[in-house]
């Protein structure tokens, strides 16, 4: 090292350059995962996120249940879906080979 200081402060230029590119990148990444929060699925999100961080995705759960809450507050549900889902499930199980 100099002892003028230039060589560390040019190390010190790039590296803040370089956080500041971090940082961008980060504050992308961040605002695409707020955006596709209100568009996907719990389990969805949770692996996309995972994917982004260089982690394994997590195995999907049957019909949803990941994210249930229970509670004693009625609310609207997808009945017919749901039933339907459950239906073809049985199904599945019944003609899978043994």
């Amino acid at each position: 090292m100099v002892e003028d200081g230039r060589p560390a402060e040019a190390e010190i230029a790039r590296l803040e350059a370089r956080v500041a590119r971090l940082e961008e990148l980060l504050a992308a990444k961040s605002r695409l995962l707020g955006e596709l929060a209100g568009e996907l699925c719990l389990d969805d999100l949770v692996n996309l996120s995972r994917r982004v961080g260089g982690l394994p995705r997590l195995d999907r759960k049957p019909f949803g249940l990941s994210d249930w809450r229970e509670t004693t507050a009625l609310s609207s549900g997808d009945v017919e879906t749901t039933l339907e889902q459950l239906w073809h499930s049985l199904a599945r199980a019944r003609s899978a080979p043994e």
